[in-house]
Order: C-alpha cells, then sequence, then structure tokens
C-alpha cells in the first residue's frame, strides 16, 4: 500500500512497497526547476538489500501520473492488456497488468545516465497490489504529493 511520510528535512516521502520484502520505492518532494513552468521534477529512488539507485523523473505537471492510476482504479472498465506510463523523458516507465483475483501488477522501470560518460543505467523491480482499491489510493497519494499537502502524512 503506497503511504505518505516526511523525511528528516520535513519533505514528504511517498513509499512504495514493504522496506522489509525486497525492494521499496521512495518518492520525493517534486520540484519545479524553472518556477512557473510546466516542469515538474520528482525524485525517486529504489532502495532493497542489494540495490540503492537514485534518479530525478523529469514531467510536465506529473505526465498525468495521477489520471493513469486513477483510471487503473475505474471498476466500470474492464482491461485485461498491459498499461503502461513513461515520464516525459522516459526516466520511469509503469506498467500495470491485471491478473487473476483483481490484482494488479506494476512493473516499475527507472532508468538513468552515468555521469560524464555516454553509458546508461536501468534497474526495475515489481509490487503486486490488492486492485482497484489500491489502484485509488496510488491516485490519491501521488496528488497529495503533487500538491505538497501531507493530508495522509505518518
Amino acid at each position: 500500500m503506497p503511504m505518505i511520510m516526511h523525511d528528516a528535512h520535513g519533505g514528504q516521502l511517498l513509499r512504495v512497497g514493504d522496506p522489509g520484502q525486497g525492494v521499496h520505492l521512495l518518492f520525493s518532494t517534486p520540484t519545479r526547476p524553472y518556477g512557473d513552468d510546466p516542469a515538474l521534477d520528482i525524485p525517486i529512488r529504489a532502495k532493497g538489500a542489494w540495490v540503492d539507485v537514485k534518479e530525478s523523473i523529469r514531467t510536465l505537471d506529473g505526465d498525468r501520473l495521477v489520471e493513469f492510476f486513477s483510471s487503473l482504479a475505474d471498476e466500470s472498465s474492464s482491461w485485461d492488456e498491459v498499461r503502461i506510463w513513461k515520464s516525459d523523458e522516459e526516466q520511469l516507465r509503469i506498467s500495470a497488468q491485471r491478473r487473476s483475483g483483481g490484482r494488479i501488477v506494476l512493473t516499475w522501470g527507472i532508468s538513468g545516465e552515468v555521469a560524464e560518460s555516454e553509458s546508461a543505467w536501468y534497474f526495475e523491480t515489481v509490487t503486486s497490489h490488492q486492485g482497484d482499491r489500491e489502484m485509488r489510493e496510488f491516485s490519491e497519494v501521488f496528488q497529495t504529493l503533487f500538491s505538497g499537502k501531507s493530508e495522509r502524512a505518518a
């Protein structure tokens, strides 16, 4: 279940996954690098026993991520095909697949470039969720994170 927490500096962290169960993702409070411009940078960290990667995801006002999760939670639409969301510069890619029993499996792919090199890296992890209810929660917590309000602080 996604959860908003506070970091040591008073900023918000959205946690996806359980820190005790493999890899979890941490999305930090987004910033606007160009003032009122629609560019929105979302820091993300994938952390686990064998991995710790960080990247800043560039979006245009979130690239409709809130709406993506909302569409996955739409009980009136049945979907069997894989649904995909990508950030504007494709540093983050999320694919969703509905499985038996209504579970939704999300595959989170993060990519970045190696500093001062032409090399790139890619990391992928999978989370499994209890369907429509959790997708609504994802939509709500990303909306909260993007707005900067801490309605669901833990």
